[in-house]
């Protein structure tokens, strides 16, 4: 309570009486961010204290910056000397955050510097300073102006943005390019679009922001403190909410029944209203199978359909059918059935993993695709020669058929199930959706572990997959793929049991793809394993599919109820930890992506919440 005390004692002495923000501090030994800079960073006028609300709470956040000063002035005005005060307990970890550059600029008397003798060398020496007290400096380079002329931003302080950026490179300190990403942010808004980012009138001017600007670039400051900082990203929450506009279109008519190409509505589909006419064939292990309407395997009943024209209904009598299906793009659409009372007691369930090499896949598997059609013989051909089946190989269900269609039906990767996923992890599929487009699961259970279910492009088609009251189960990546998918009154299953970091989702949607999964009115709920307990999952991480940037992983959530295994403050995480060589740090919306020479605006979400409640 002391520390709480002494610090709030001393933030309203340095501030002469004006608001700053803080959170309360850490433990001994814990981590210390310290805010130091003019206007654009202060409380009120800038991003500083919103920037302080993305920490995690174990993390104490100080703004010291003020309003009107210059590198030379703050120290001046005895400002630093009360930095160097809290650098004296040297008990936690702390981060000081230096931006200045405004009040440098020439006509602020008692403030400006000059930029080539003084101020490098003001801030080298708040460099220099913030190391001997054992912390850690980090250098930001000035906030834009938001002022144009001719339709053209004027960014009068690039030239203070080289200099800070060469003390960095000389001190060898992190420097976030917050100059040239807020002038390339506000060159894509525009003149009428920057002006919202102000403060209301009087208090007008493009220099000072209100709440939405103080909001935008706090957003964009902690993207890069993340990345140029690795040890602060795992201490930054970052959980971006959609607005009632933005959800709406992610709503699911805007999402597969707008789709340009036809109008799809899987919600009016006979399918979906559980009205399906006409059975045309069933599979029945303890019937006489006679190769037409009767037959003893799914894949024997699916290697007929693939060889006629139109929809063929095929319902599956109750049962375990150990036993691979492949439904190939030969025209036909075919419909699966589950003939019991609920998904669980017709399975279509085999044990293969990415690892298994294609000749015991042959040994194993090869029997039942002997006497397929070519397109289907083709299929099993392309896994049985490679030297490991890998992931995509691994598949219990394979459909590359358009219009596919299964319910009350329970696909099932057996890998490890019955020994528990502890050893010998590997992906294991158990539904791949391999470019075919409106397919549809209706009262599905898709079982695995990692990897279960794999909705994916192929050949430059990107198909739309409607999943309606269905449950998918798994413990890592378990839902992953750059297809377009709709989740709607759906339940996302963790098993922790077996492991104490877990990601559900692993979206690899090309940045041009307009929607990658969607969840609606879904629950993400955990078994009772003392690693769900723990609170620490994820929600998703970005995969990005072989380093591909384009693949950017795009995921949003509405109304759903996210269980208390996933992280509260951190649902979405980077891919692979920092300074692993296949890392790449979170991506929450378009403004992330550095493949854009223009991106969208306002930026597009990636991985973004609409009215979600969390156990």
């Amino acid at each position: 309570m002391r520390d709480v005390l002494r610090i709030a004692a001393l933030a309203v002495l340095l501030s002469g009486g004006c608001e700053l923000a803080f959170a309360a501090p850490g433990s001994s030994g814990g981590v210390r961010v310290i805010l130091v800079g003019d206007s654009t960073l202060a409380p009120r006028t800038g991003y500083g204290n919103t920037l302080c609300s993305y920490f995690r709470p174990e993390v104490e956040c100080v703004n010291l910056a003020r309003g009107g000063r210059s590198s030379m002035s703050f120290r001046a005005e005895g400002l630093w000397k009360g930095v160097q005060e809290l650098l004296a307990d040297g008990s936690r970890t702390t981060y000081v955050l230096v931006q200045f550059g405004h009040n440098d600029q020439p006509g602020k008397p008692g403030r400006s510097t000059d930029l080539s003798t003084e101020f490098p060398v003001n801030m080298r020496r708040y460099v220099d300073e913030v190391r001997e007290r054992g912390a850690i400096p980090v250098l930001l380079t000035p906030l834009t102006r938001r002022s144009f002329r001719d339709g053209a931003l004027v960014n009068d302080l690039a030239p203070w943005a080289d200099a800070t950026r060469e003390v960095g490179k000389a001190t060898g300190v992190a420097v976030l390019e917050i100059n040239a990403e807020s002038a390339a942010a506000v060159s894509r808004m525009g003149s009428t679009e920057a002006d919202t980012l102000a403060m209301p009138p009087p208090d007008f001017d493009r220099t000072h922001l209100g709440s939405k600007g103080g909001a935008y670039f706090a957003r964009l400051v902690a993207r890069h403190l993340g990345r140029a900082v690795p040890d602060l990203a795992p201490l930054l929450t970052v959980r971006p909410q959609l607005n009632e506009a933005q959800a709406a279109r992610y709503a699911y008519r805007a999402v597969l029944a707008g789709d340009p190409r036809d109008g799809w509505d899987p919600l009016t589909d006979p399918f979906a209203t559980r009205t399906v006419p006409l059975v045309d064939a069933t599979v029945d292990r303890a019937a006489k199978a006679d190769g037409q309407r009767t037959f003893a395997t799914v894949q024997s009943a699916i290697d007929a359909a693939s060889t006629r024209t139109g929809r063929m209904r095929i319902l599956v009598k109750p049962g375990v059918y150990e036993e691979l299906i492949y439904v190939p793009d030969t025209g036909a659409s075919i419909t699966l059935v589950g003939g019991g009372s609920n998904a669980g007691e017709t399975r279509i369930r085999a044990n293969l993993f990415s690892r298994m090499t294609g000749e015991r896949y042959a040994a194993a598997y090869g029997a039942a695709f002997a006497n397929s059609p070519p397109a289907i013989a083709a299929m099993h051909a392309s896994v049985k020669e490679r030297a490991e089946i890998g992931t995509a190989g691994s598949s219990v269900a394979w459909i590359r058929g358009a219009g596919f269609q299964a319910r009350n039906l329970t696909f099932e990767n057996a890998y490890n199930r019955g020994v528990g996923d502890e050893r010998g992890q590997n992906q294991a599929v158990a539904m791949q959706v391999d470019g075919a487009d409106k397919v549809q699961f209706d009262d599905v259970r898709f079982l695995g572990f990692q990897d279960t279910l794999y909705l994916k492009s192929s050949g430059g088609k990107i198909p739309r997959i409607f999943i309606h009251r269905s449950q998918v189960h798994g413990d890592m990546d378990f839902i992953f793929g750059d297809a377009t998918a709709y989740f709607l009154d759906s339940e996302i299953r963790t098993i922790g049991a077996f492991r104490k970091e877990s990601f559900a989702l692993a979206p690899s949607t090309h940045h041009a793809t307009r929607f990658g999964f969607v969840f609606h009115r879904c629950a993400f709920t955990a078994d009772d394993s003392a690693n769900a307990r723990a609170g620490v999952f994820k929600l998703a991480r970005q995969w990005p599919q072989g380093q591909k940037p384009e693949a950017v992983g795009k995921a949003i959530i509405l109304e759903s109820r996210i269980g208390a295994h996933i992280d509260k403050l951190q649902p979405w995480a980077s891919w692979n930890a920092p300074g692993s060589p296949r890392y790449r740090v979170v991506q929450y919306d378009s403004d992330d992506y550095l493949g854009y020479a223009a991106g969208p605006m306002p930026a597009e979400p990636y991985l973004a919440e609409f009215r979600n409640t969390h156990d």
